[in-house]
Formats: C-alpha cells, sequence, structure tokens
C-alpha cells in the first residue's frame, strides 16, 4: 500500500502542477491577495465623497471648527456665506456643507447633505463640543482643551497584547488568516471532488482500483491537494505581505489599522511561532476532514451535474464556522465560540480565531486537536468505506439503504 501511496501521490501532484488551470489560478490568486489588501485604501478613496464636506460661516469661526472636524471629515473647501444649493456641492465635489454661526447661547449649526445619513448628529456634536464651550464660556481654545482632555490608563488583564494599537493589528492579521484558511480549505477540498467525479464519470476509476489499492488512491489524493495548498498558501501570503501590505494609511484610525493589516512590521509583531504552528495545525485538520468528505461523496455520482446537489450541503458547514470564526474575533470567550472551537468542521476556524486573538487554555486547544483528530478517523473509515463501494456503482446512485448498509458493514 504504501509504494501504492507514493505513486498515486507523486503523479497526483505532477498532473495538477503542470496544469495549466492550476498555473493561472495561482497567477489570479496572487494577483487578488494583492488587489484584497490595497482594496480599504482604493475605497476610501473611490468613496469619500460622504466625508468631504463644505464649511460655510464666519471665516473666524470656520478656522476654528476646522482642525476639530478634521480628524473626521475632508474639509475641501470654505464659504464666508451660501446660498448652498446642489451646484456648490458638485463644485468642490462635496457630500455636505456645514454652516456655522455664533449666536448668544452659542454655537448653530445648520447641514445641507445630499444624503443625511452620512452626517450623525452625535458624531458632529461631539466633533464642535470644544468649540461650543468656547463661545459659552468665553475662554480660550488651550483652556477648552485643558479642560476636555481626560487622561485614560488602559490596564490589560490576561491579554496578549500590550496596547489597542497591537490587538487591532491581531484581529486584522487573524481575519487575514481565516480568510486564507476558508479558501484554500474549500478550493482545494472541491478540486479532490472534482477529481474523484471525472475518474468516477470516465471509468478511469474501474482500472485505477484494479491496480491500486482504494485506500492508497483516496489517501494520495487528499495529500496532494494538501500539499498544493500549502505551495498557495505560501505564494499567496508572501504576495499579500511584499507586494500589498506597505501600502495605505487612511483618513481614519479604523482605515488604517484595516489597510496594515498585511504589512511586514504589523505581521511580525503579532505573528508569534505558536500562532503559525496552530494555524498549520488547524487547516490539516480542517482540510482533511473536508476533502475526505468531499472525496466520499463524490464517488457516490454518475454524473458531474449532480456535483452541485451535494457540494452545498457540505459547503454550509464550512460557511457557518467561517462567520462564527469572524464574531469570535471579538469576542472570543463567549459561549458560543468556546463550544463551537471543538465542534467537527468549525473547530479548525473557530478554535484558531480564539488563539489568533486571546490566551487560550491550553487544555481547550488539547481537547480540540484530540476531539478533532478522532473526528477525522471517524470521517475517514466513513468516507473509505463509501469511497470503495461508491467508484464501481455504476448506472444509477446509490440508495440511502446501500449506504447504511456499507457503513455498518
Amino acid at each position: 500500500m504504501i509504494q501504492d501511496l507514493g505513486t498515486v501521490y507523486s503523479a497526483e501532484i505532477l498532473r495538477r502542477i503542470r496544469s495549466r488551470p492550476f498555473i493561472i489560478g495561482m497567477l489570479f490568486g496572487v494577483l487578488a491577495i494583492t488587489l484584497l489588501t490595497r482594496l480599504p485604501t482604493l475605497l476610501e478613496g473611490a468613496f469619500s465623497g460622504g466625508h468631504s464636506i463644505v464649511l460655510v460661516g464666519n471665516p473666524a469661526l470656520t478656522a476654528r471648527a476646522a482642525p476639530l472636524l478634521a480628524d473626521d471629515y475632508k474639509i475641501v473647501g470654505t464659504l464666508a456665506s451660501g446660498p448652498i444649493d446642489d451646484a456648490a456641492l458638485k463644485h468642490y465635489h462635496a457630500g455636505s456643507a456645514i454652516e456655522l454661526s455664533a449666536q448668544q447661547d452659542g454655537l448653530h449649526v445648520l447641514v445641507y447633505a445630499h444624503d443625511p445619513g452620512t452626517l450623525h448628529k452625535e458624531a458632529l456634536t461631539q466633533a464642535l463640543l470644544p468649540l461650543q464651550l468656547q463661545l459659552v464660556t468665553h475662554r480660550t481654545a488651550g483652556a477648552v482643551t485643558k479642560i476636555t482632555r481626560i487622561p485614560i490608563t488602559v490596564e490589560t488583564v490576561a491579554s496578549r497584547f500590550a496596547s489597542a494599537g497591537q490587538a487591532m493589528a491581531a484581529r486584522g492579521v487573524a481575519y487575514t488568516l481565516l480568510f486564507f484558511l476558508y479558501l484554500l480549505i474549500l478550493i482545494n477540498s472541491q478540486l479532490v471532488m472534482s477529481s474523484v467525479a471525472e475518474e468516477k464519470t470516465s471509468r478511469i476509476a474501474e482500472l485505477l482500483i484494479a491496480s491500486v489499492n482504494p485506500a492508497a488512491l483516496l489517501t494520495g489524493k487528499i495529500l496532494a491537494s494538501a500539499t498544493l495548498g500549502f505551495l498557495q498558501l505560501a505564494v499567496w501570503i508572501a504576495a499579500a505581505v511584499f507586494l500589498g501590505g506597505g501600502g495605505g494609511g487612511g483618513g481614519t484610525a479604523q482605515a488604517q489599522g484595516d489597510s496594515g493589516i498585511l504589512s511586514l512590521a504589523n505581521a511580525l509583531d503579532v505573528i508569534t511561532p505558536g500562532l503559525v504552528v496552530a494555524f498549520l495545525a488547524f487547516f490539516i485538520i480542517g482540510f482533511l476532514q473536508l476533502a475526505t468528505l468531499f472525496a466520499g461523496a463524490a464517488s457516490l455520482i454518475n454524473r458531474t451535474e449532480d456535483l452541485g446537489s451535494i457540494t452545498f450541503p457540505l459547503v454550509m458547514p464550512v460557511v457557518a464556522a467561517f462567520i462564527i470564526a469572524i464574531a469570535a474575533l471579538s469576542s472570543p470567550d463567549a459561549p458560543l465560540a468556546v463550544v463551537c472551537s471543538y465542534v467537527p468542521l468549525l473547530a479548525p476556524f473557530v478554535m484558531f480565531a480564539r488563539i489568533a486573538v486571546s490566551n487560550v487554555p491550553l487544555w481547550q486547544v488539547a481537547a480540540s486537536v484530540g476531539i478533532n483528530l478522532v473526528a477525522l478517523y471517524a470521517i475517514a473509515v466513513l468516507a473509505g468505506k463509501i469511497y470503495r463501494v461508491g467508484m464501481l456503482l455504476y448506472g444509477r446512485s446509490p440508495s440511502l439503504r446501500q449506504v447504511w448498509s456499507v457503513i455498518r458493514s
């Protein structure tokens, strides 16, 4: 069996790595990852019109308000007076105009906006509050700043991170790695399914199983796909870090944190050897679980058109796992996140997300790995039985009774 396994493994690697679709997919993947890393900066530039404003009012007043609004809005022009209409906003390429006036009871603000939802009253009030205090109390800007400045000290409690910036960078890197995990597991599992279905429908499987041990054939396919998955992972991460990670700071702190998550400095600051080991371990476990299920299911079909009907129920747990994992980045110790970090097919995503942003007890990690290895063994035995029989069934799909009898045998 070892000799058969080596033959199948090497043949599958050479066949896939020489194929034009694999090469094109690798190149397009590099391009797509590079664009994704630049996307926050590109989107911020393309859709910044809603936060572009024109200040209207007495020049002395608008000059005092401009620094207060600059953190949240892009000021593209100032006017001493109106009128403000659609032509004026289009002239400045602005989404809104803010007219300021100083009256006896303080600051009055009048907003002209194409879309009222782009300017929130609460945020505007918060930004202009120092100016309101200056007008009401007749104090200088420095005195008001001194009054409104509140010293805030953050003490971490059982946290992996020393600062808010490091925690934000860790969430960004974790989200990116989860995205890679999701893509690589799903794409390569479906490639295994397509390969099995192609051999089944073209009846090549009859010749293969006659000369090669079925277990070695299935194992070799899955291991070859896992190896190529690691190759794709290495190339894509290298592209993300070195091609797309250098750019971009946005106008806001959030945009800066998002656009810089793949920069080399940020990545090296939060990626630890333990995180790398966890990523690789859960990638292997998750891929082997899903690819084995996909291969077993693909052996039951007689037409490639039937792949869609069996793909959907197998993909749904992965989609659910990805969604739960993204939520776990914000609440890693939530009961649902903790429970899902043990559930097969969900755990590779959810437990990795928890490890990336929190101090998960070692016993929980060990329990998750142990439970999922046991589940992987059970899935391999189950899928192996189905694969062994399904690859030789032609003409009609097996009934549920036949499948159940094979599983029980």
